[in-house]
């Protein structure tokens, strides 16, 4: 596991979710940011479940010259083709990022089609241990505040394997432990996570 500080300082001061783990579920995709010279038609489509850092690796694209367009699937197709060939007139890697493949898009036009079926798919794999385990220790230190090392082990052993899901646990476990007065133990993540 690696995390990475993206330089996002002149994007925005006043982010605090600038650095982007990097485990065996998305080393491929992010990699492969540093080589849109060989995605077919200089374009990349960057697919994963929901705050699985999509935006993140867009951001850092977006950083390094490339161009980007979120919610892809959601564009007009018209206005999707002309940014396309207009990335690719230019020479400059087309990166899009959906929750979703090409597969699944309602595409009618068919030299969108063909372009989107040759484009490098990049996919964010499902949350492992590794990631889980980070991410939590991430979203608490963002908050202010730590786990134990019992209490990690129980909750990453037992969580649903979704960003998503570790996220709403950090929010949740942080805002018990205020409440209570207390620190995010083992005791407090049971109730929390019912076996």
């Amino acid at each position: 596991m690696k995390q990475i500080a993206l330089p996002f300082d002149e994007l925005n001061p006043d982010r605090t979710d600038d650095c982007l783990i990097v485990t065996a579920s998305n080393a491929v995709a992010f990699a492969a940011l540093g080589n849109s010279a060989s995605w077919p038609g200089h374009c990349a489509i960057l697919v994963g479940p929901p705050r699985s850092g999509k935006s993140l690796m867009a951001r850092y694209f977006a950083t390094q010259g490339g161009q980007v367009i979120d919610d892809a699937d959601r564009l007009p197709e018209e206005k999707l083709f002309h940014q396309w060939n207009a990335a690719k007139s230019a020479g400059i890697g087309l990166l899009l990022v959906s929750s979703s493949a090409p597969a699944d898009w309602d595409i009618s036009l068919p030299d969108l089609r063909s372009r989107l079926g040759a484009s490098q798919l990049l996919e964010i794999g499902p949350l492992d241990d590794e990631l889980a385990e980070q991410l939590l220790l991430k979203f608490l230190r963002d908050r202010g505040t730590s786990i134990g090392p019992e209490a990690l082990a129980f909750v990453v052993r037992r969580i649903e394997r979704s960003h998503v899901a570790v996220e709403n646990l950090a929010k949740m476990a942080n805002a018990l432990a205020l409440a209570e007065g207390t620190a995010i133990t083992l005791p407090l993540v049971r109730r929390l996570m019912p076996t």
